[in-house]
């Protein structure tokens, strides 16, 4: 629907260059023409207006459409954008309307198309869910608004007016366009979502405030990779980032089994190209992966390739949530957050952490995910364990008498049938596919959730034992 906001006032523009400026009947078509053209799109923005849920802070009437090449072309509207966007299309039709008669020695046409397409560049400003993009629309604004203070002002100094307008608006959003550069820097991505999902420590933000992606220029850089990608060495595919950021071990020498001394890292400093490629993730968190992605977590992926991990569950989960927040706290620069959304009309807190973006997940994220849709791995046979499935359980089953049911909402009928052959070959479990509100989910007998469940204890938390009726 965002889509035809702005596509609206584009067909308004290229009818009205179809009439020529001719004779007075013309002009008045072209008048015409372009208020109707705003009229519909307001009322188009009523409509929006109305059908948006202002209880819950998630985008709305998302559209996502084929990635640029250095950011994706998604639309969306939260509770603030939603009124800027109702403002634009409730203004444009009254400055159409307060000059139907003033214009009379100039170009009509040139005008109203103007009006026309300055609407869409403002709805795109307001309405693009990429920090890049949104810069890029604002500045696309100055051509048109250069255009009509130049031809249509008023007074002998139009032209300056004009001129200094353009300057002094492009060297005041210069600044702005640093700052989004240092962003990209730091997250290797521009999106929103996953702007949203990290955490910017303060000092981080200070140099967004104080300082400028030249004075940076060892963060911009440290992303050029040379020619030879294939070696290990990651001083030589990363030759510009910073060495120094880890100190030298002079003192601990121990041997010791990978990811058994891992420690949190929150609030730590960026981490440099080269470290964020160091941090791997050791086999005892392969299955608690697993298991969260199959349940609650999910990936976000970056232009650079590196992707973040998030998980969310219920206040009333909280006891499994910091579980699996401690074991990924080595992965996050900060500490879990509450997020409210609303479903199916009511209010729900829960609580939501997120990994650095890291290149450890993305071999996950090309698993479990195509064309940013979550899907069920091919390789879930040999990759399904007792642990991960202990945490699938935790993160999304709900007990059903003496039974189980696994809520896979998310994935299609085949991906279920899928996934059952799995449990019935690999586990021996007796499972049969249950439709709710036209979604499959997989219920898993009483008696198979007797016969596993001695060995999904190890790993449950205490407060989840009730699913599998203990």
């Amino acid at each position: 629907m965002l889509q035809l906001l702005l596509i609206i006032p584009i067909i308004g523009a290229l009818l009205t260059t179809l009439v020529p400026e001719t004779t007075t009947e013309n002009k008045q078509k072209i008048k015409n023409i372009s208020i109707t053209t705003a009229m519909i799109n307001f009322i188009l923005s009523i409509i929006i207006f109305v059908l948006f849920d202002s209880s819950t802070s998630e985008y709305q009437f998302v559209s996502q459409f084929s990635q640029i090449s250095f950011c994706d072309f998604n639309l969306g509207l939260d509770g603030i954008s939603i009124y800027f966007v109702l403002l634009t299309t409730f203004i444009t039709p009254i400055a159409l309307i307060s000059n139907y008669s003033n214009i009379k020695q100039k170009s009509i046409k040139l005008f109203f198309i103007s009006f026309l397409l300055l609407e869409t560049l403002q709805i795109a400003v307001f309405t693009v869910l990429d920090l890049f993009l949104f810069y890029i629309f604002f500045e696309s604004v100055l051509p048109i608004l250069f255009i009509i203070i130049l031809v249509y002002g008023s007074g002998q100094n139009k032209e300056r007016s004009a001129l200094l307008f353009f300057l002094y608006t492009l060297a005041g959003s210069l600044f702005m366009l640093l700052a989004v550069l240092q962003i990209y820097s730091y997250l290797g991505t521009t999106d929103y979502t996953i702007i949203s999902l990290t955490e910017i420590s303060l000092e981080s933000q200070k140099i967004l405030w104080l300082t400028t992606p030249l004075q940076q220029g060892r963060n911009l850089t440290s992303r050029v990779v040379i020619k030879n990608k294939n070696t290990l060495n990651l001083l030589e595919r990363f030759p510009r980032s910073n060495i120094n950021y880890l100190p030298s071990n002079n003192k601990c020498r121990d041997l010791v089994v990978f990811g058994s001394n891992l420690t949190s890292t929150v609030n730590y400093p960026r981490y440099t190209t080269i470290v964020r490629h160091m941090v791997q993730i050791p086999s005892d968190l392969q299955s608690i992966i697993l298991g969260i992605l199959l349940s609650d977590g999910h990936l976000w992926i970056n232009k650079a390739g590196n992707t973040l991990l998030s998980f969310k569950q219920s206040l009333g989960h909280i006891e499994f949530f910091l579980f699996v927040f401690n074991k990924f706290i080595n992965y996050c620069s900060s500490y879990p957050r509450l997020d409210r959304t609303t479903i199916n009309g009511k209010k729900q807190v829960g609580i939501l952490f997120a990994t650095r973006v890291l290149p450890c997940f993305t071999e996950w994220y090309e698993m479990f995910y195509i064309n940013k849709t979550k899907i069920v791995p091919l390789d879930l046979y040999n990759l399904l364990t007792y642990e991960a499935l202990a945490y699938w359980i935790m993160g999304d089953g709900t007990k059903s008498g003496q039974g189980l049911t696994l809520q896979t909402q998310s994935f299609t009928i085949k991906e279920c049938v899928f996934i059952i052959s799995i449990l019935i070959h690999k586990f021996g479990l007796k499972c049969s596919i249950h439709m709710q509100r036209n979604q499959p989910t997989i219920y898993i007998s009483a008696k198979s959730v007797r016969q596993i469940k001695a060995k999904l204890l190890p790993y449950f938390v205490s407060s989840m034992i009730y699913k599998v009726n203990l």
